[in-house]
């Protein structure tokens, strides 16, 4: 099978880490408190016109907010638009830090969102400014390093310098092996003619790998090429379920922007999948990387290879 098509799959990771004024206070689901107050911060940094309906705006198809946070107000007619962005945060059970205790998060951005790094790093500092969450908590960006594709350093508040991150074609690496456990450590939605399933079976969870590469390749790293995967497809029919672990976990979280509780959930736990796998490595290994399912702008559809 040829995967070359996933070498123009470009993205970064960068690694936050912020040290509280005083005290920091985040749900068990960090990601969504992260991209709520990121969203409002960016659109209060890069608004020139300050309207309150953005398509009233003379700047709107050329806004940057627009075109990274609600991309299908521009492109109405498609039904579904990838954010080009990630928030990874740490899955635990830790909600309070102290003023003496660092919290880290990563930013995932795709090729065509990289440019705007700038943007995201003076957003982040400006929420800080102007507090997060419930309590509006004050926070400072002590560093800022990449993780992926090279790991350096981005900003340190000592030196008050900043570096572009760097961006590489990815690396496909195939394995030998015969069987690869996953374990899904925040919530991922897959669906499957229709319906949200609980159990993905191998060619299901290869499927939801396959529609977010091509989706981030077709907007956000202008690869318009048509791909067949029927023989991927083929193929994945193949490998079975070893070992099932898996359960449903749902959780709500209230939209400033829209103004109503919104309900995120998804499949976590762990499943072990039997076969020829080591051929799919690279897929697998990818998807571990730029979150599957739906929501992943919020960290949703994260997962792990557990086996090596």
């Amino acid at each position: 099978m040829d995967f070359e098509f996933i070498k123009n799959l470009k993205f970064i990771i960068i690694s936050f880490r912020i040290q509280p004024d005083k005290t920091l206070t985040l749900p068990f689901f960090k990601g969504a408190t992260i991209r709520g107050g990121l969203g409002y911060s960016f659109k209060k940094n890069v608004c020139v016109k300050n309207e309150t309906d953005c398509k009233n705006c003379s700047s709107f198809s050329d806004c940057v907010y627009v075109n990274l946070f609600e991309p299908k107000k521009i492109k109405e007619k498609i039904e579904e638009i990838p954010r080009p962005y990630v928030i990874e945060f740490p899955v635990n059970k830790k909600n309070v830090y102290r003023e003496d205790e660092i919290f880290e998060f990563n930013l995932i951005l795709f090729e065509k969102a990289v440019k705007y790094f700038p943007y995201f790093l003076i957003s982040f500092a400006y929420l800080g400014e102007k507090g997060i969450g419930k309590f509006r908590e004050k926070f400072f960006i002590k560093e800022v390093f990449q993780k992926y594709p090279v790991e350096k350093e981005i900003f340190d508040f000592r030196k008050g310098t900043v570096e572009m991150p760097e961006v590489r074609e990815y690396e496909l690496i195939e394995k030998d092996i015969d069987k690869i456990s996953i374990k899904f450590l925040t919530p991922t939605k897959i669906k499957s003619q229709g319906d949200f399933i609980t159990v993905p079976e191998f060619e299901v969870f290869i499927k939801a790998v396959l529609r977010r590469i091509s989706q981030i390749l077709y907007f956000w790293c202008d690869f318009k090429e048509k791909i067949d995967y029927s023989e991927i497809i083929k193929e994945a029919e193949k490998v079975k379920i070893g070992k099932c672990n898996l359960y449903w976990k749902d959780f709500k979280r209230y939209s400033t922007r829209q103004k109503e509780e919104m309900k995120l959930g998804g499949i976590l736990g762990e499943i072990e999948y039997r076969g020829d796998i080591g051929k799919f490595y690279p897929l697998i290994e990818i998807g571990s990387y730029i979150h599957i399912g739906k929501n992943t702008s919020f960290g949703l559809g994260k997962y792990i290879i557990l086996t090596k």
